[in-house]
């Protein structure tokens, strides 16, 4: 009885120690990655600065009816732009704060400014922070019930990628010392399975676990060797999107993929090779322009998100260029 004892106590003793060592740890690589977030606008937020054992994601990755409410101009839906063209078939728009607008007033928006450029309704269903895996879950997963009962049929679907949607696949979180996850799948025997299990989800949420799962998907998704891996998921994520909105629509949609390219864009001939040969319609803004995205000019420098500025010089050239 007393060695029973004896091997438990040593084996309570060492699990002690052991989620000691953890808080330390994270409590270490919490602080410094507060450090290297603190001048991070985007990273800035009234939890980031708190120590503590976030798994939850936002609210509006699954209550999308109290989401798309267009309040305000940070982290609330956009409302439809463009609805007194009420005789135009709308446009439906996807993405992540790119395209959502983060930062700017909703006049200023690219959403709004198509719309009332082309004269046609215009719903922005980007989200910040959000990926491909976002549009997927909005079209074909459980966000799709106040879709289709939202939208009604759009013959015109955009997708504004950047190369961090690769990223987005994979990661738990953005940043190490922000709370809110990001929602993501595991595809397997053909389908996407969610992520979302409570206990796995609160030891993802440990952050030496972050700070070990972003270099681990930095690493994985910077190797070329994995390209074709990448590029895969992600054109199964658009192939199964499309085939949704035109089963569900009962008719054929015309789907552009504009890659907003601000230094050189990872993957793209590969990507882009793949999209096409599954009927999307793919440009880059290199091929639209040659002005630098990232000058200050077009690019807000205290959190690197577009500048109406920019949307004013891509919208009639996209317009063009896609005979919209």
């Amino acid at each position: 009885m007393k060695k029973i004892y004896k091997i438990f106590l040593i084996f309570f003793i060492n699990i002690l120690v052991f989620i000691f060592l953890i808080l330390i740890s994270d409590f270490t690589t919490f602080f410094l990655y507060s450090k290297i977030y603190e001048k991070d606008v985007v990273a800035k937020n009234k939890e980031s600065n708190h120590f503590g054992y976030y798994s939850q994601f936002p609210v509006y990755i699954f209550d999308l009816n109290n989401f798309y409410k267009g309040k305000d101009n940070t982290y609330i839906g956009r409302e439809p732009d463009g609805l007194e063209y009420k005789n135009k078939v709308p446009i439906i728009v996807f993405g992540c704060s790119y395209a959502y607008g983060l930062y700017l007033n909703n006049n200023q928006t690219f959403s709004y400014k198509l719309a009332h450029i082309l004269k046609r309704p215009v719903y922005n269903r980007a989200l910040p922070g959000a990926g491909i895996q976002q549009m997927y879950y909005q079209t074909k997963d459980n966000g799709c019930r106040e879709f289709f009962k939202t939208i009604p049929y759009s013959d015109t679907v955009i997708y504004i990628m950047l190369d961090d949607h690769y990223k987005r696949m994979f990661k738990n979180y953005a940043f190490v010392s922000l709370p809110y996850m990001i929602h993501t799948y595991s595809y397997k025997n053909g389908k996407f399975i969610s992520n979302n299990n409570e206990f796995i989800n609160f030891l993802k949420s440990s952050y030496t676990v972050k700070h070990f799962n972003n270099l681990l998907i930095n690493n994985f998704i910077n190797n070329p060797k994995n390209s074709d891996k990448i590029t895969d998921i992600a054109v199964k994520y658009f192939e199964i999107t499309k085939n949704e909105l035109e089963k569900q629509y009962g008719k054929k949609i015309k789907f552009y993929v504009i890659l907003y390219d601000t230094l050189n864009f990872l993957y793209e001939d590969s990507l882009t090779k793949k999209l096409k040969s599954k009927g999307f319609i793919v440009i880059s803004t290199k091929q639209l322009t040659d002005e630098n995205l990232n000058m200050p000019q077009y690019m807000m420098k205290d959190n690197f998100h577009p500048k109406e500025e920019a949307w004013d010089l891509l919208i009639p050239l996209i317009i063009k260029k896609l005979n919209l």
